[in-house]
């Protein structure tokens, strides 16, 4: 008998593995549906925004940037400044050794700019900022928020969603943009402190490292990134339905959700720009 029932456990195993793969990828197919379903619903809901509206829109806008970005800069700032100067001290430790020094600039900028910049911003946003949202858009489903904004003639999506949505691009962005330049200049500062460097030959190299490709690897990653992680925590958060024993686990399912998403995509857009 028992080796019967350790014969069916063993048949079973390749259905049991199929089946969690299988449940695995349809998750994920359903957050790229709602990401879709909610960016048609803003795009929408722009379109249809009066004069007087975008006034209100623009200032809630002006909110989250400030929240996403600006009360961002300072763990940012920390986490360029060492990865910046980490990664030169080990890319020098590296190459050093084969006579490559001059190649150390072009690596370092490829690095940074195409996959360390937009990804480490992109958790430092999920951290931050995602979880706020889906925090934030639970307790509004579970206080009837949602419902008394369609009874009083108020579009949630135009007042909630749009400036979310909006935020998130132009926070991503500017926060691309600032971590890229801490980490290669504050880098090059923290690092030139241990390596024999010269300023302007790296400033010259970093000019010829930095061209057209990672200028459109930062701005696809960007708008990318700054549309998946605000819509998709929107998303999870709107999910609550029964009680506030909901909440911490819908938080931890847009954290983890937006975080597969972002390397997914990241990994994606690697692949489109570079292949």
């Amino acid at each position: 008998m028992k080796i019967d029932d350790a014969a069916r456990r063993l048949l079973a195993l390749p259905g049991e593995t199929a089946g969690k793969l299988g449940g695995s990828v349809r998750g994920v197919i359903e957050q790229v549906g709602a990401i879709a379903w909610l960016l048609f619903a803003c795009i929408r809901g722009m379109t249809r925004l009066r004069k007087e509206q975008w006034r209100v829109v623009v200032e809630v806008t002006r909110t989250q940037i400030r929240f996403t970005a600006l009360d961002a800069l300072p763990l940012c700032f920390l986490a360029a400044l060492l990865i910046g100067g980490i990664t030169l001290l080990q890319v020098y430790g590296q190459l050093s050794g084969f006579g490559m020094e001059n190649y150390i600039c072009q690596i370092l900028a490829q690095l940074v700019i195409r996959e360390l910049g937009p990804l480490l911003v992109g958790i430092v946003v999920i951290s931050r900022s995602g979880t706020a949202i889906a925090t934030e858009m639970a307790s509004r489903q579970l206080s009837g928020e949602i419902d008394a904004l369609y009874l009083n003639g108020v579009d949630p999506v135009q007042y909630i969603l749009v400036p979310r949505l909006l935020g998130g691009i132009v926070s991503l962005f500017s926060l691309i943009i600032f971590f890229d330049t801490v980490a290669l200049l504050g880098g090059f500062a923290l690092a030139w402190l241990r390596l024999p460097l010269s300023i302007m030959a790296y400033l010259g190299a970093l000019v010829r490292a930095v061209g057209p490709r990672e200028l459109e690897a930062t701005f696809f990653k960007a708008l990318v990134f700054g549309t998946v992680i605000p819509l998709l925590c929107t998303s999870f958060g709107l999910r609550v339905r029964l009680s506030t024993t909901e909440i911490p686990q819908a938080v931890t399912k847009a954290a983890v959700g937006s975080l597969a998403i972002l390397l997914l995509a990241g990994a994606f857009l690697s692949v489109l720009i570079y292949a």
